[in-house]
């Protein structure tokens, strides 16, 4: 856990926070505030992210909007897909 809060701190445009912590389980919360997506570090940030937990990782991150996992594939049009 402090590894990943060390990981995920270097992050200011995305918000993270626990939403279930248990012997062997982690639910992450993830928010990306409006603000955040006028900023022109915001695409490589959540590319950043994704990539870290998604592949390095290989946490189970599912996009709650389509109820569909997050992929390798789908991080590189994951901020369009934010945008739209």
């Amino acid at each position: 856990m402090p590894i990943l809060h060390e990981r995920l701190a270097r992050h200011v445009l995305i918000e993270f926070f626990p939403v279930e912590i248990g012997d062997d389980c982690l639910t992450l919360g993830i928010s990306v505030p409006i603000k955040a997506l006028d900023d022109p570090r915001f695409e490589t940030e959540l590319v950043n992210v994704m990539t870290y937990l998604v592949s390095e990782e290989e946490f189970q991150v599912t996009d709650l909007y389509t109820g569909d996992p997050v992929r390798v594939d789908d991080i590189p049009r994951l901020a369009s897909q934010i945008y739209s």
